[in-house]
């Protein structure tokens, strides 16, 4: 991985971390993966909670704020990508990614 692609994805995950912050969204671990090594980062974001099931950031934070939650899933869709390309993903990362591009297409 190169330097460039860990400070995009932290670039990402602060982004990620100030939009859920405003509307009281945001966890902990986001923070302590931001404010960690890289080993702390790469933790979080192949983590479930980040792109599990019922109650991960991809499933089901900022449902009730739908410009919100667009901007939420465009910033999934970017780290996402990132992962992916580098070789450090979840096991659904590439599925969220996925729908998250196929939801916007059909919007």
């Amino acid at each position: 991985m190169t330097f460039a692609e860990e400070m995009n994805a932290r670039d990402k995950l602060r982004e990620m971390r100030d939009l859920l912050t405003q509307w009281n969204a945001c966890s902990n671990d986001i923070e302590t993966a931001l404010s960690g090594d890289d080993d702390d980062l790469w933790r979080f974001l192949t983590s479930n909670e980040l792109w599990g099931g019922a109650g991960s950031v991809a499933d089901q934070r900022l449902l009730d704020q739908p410009e919100q939650r667009k901007r939420l899933e465009n910033l999934m869709i970017d780290l996402g990508e990132i992962q992916m390309a580098v070789g450090k993903v979840n096991v659904r990362t590439e599925m969220w990614t996925a729908a998250f591009k196929q939801w916007h297409k059909r919007k």
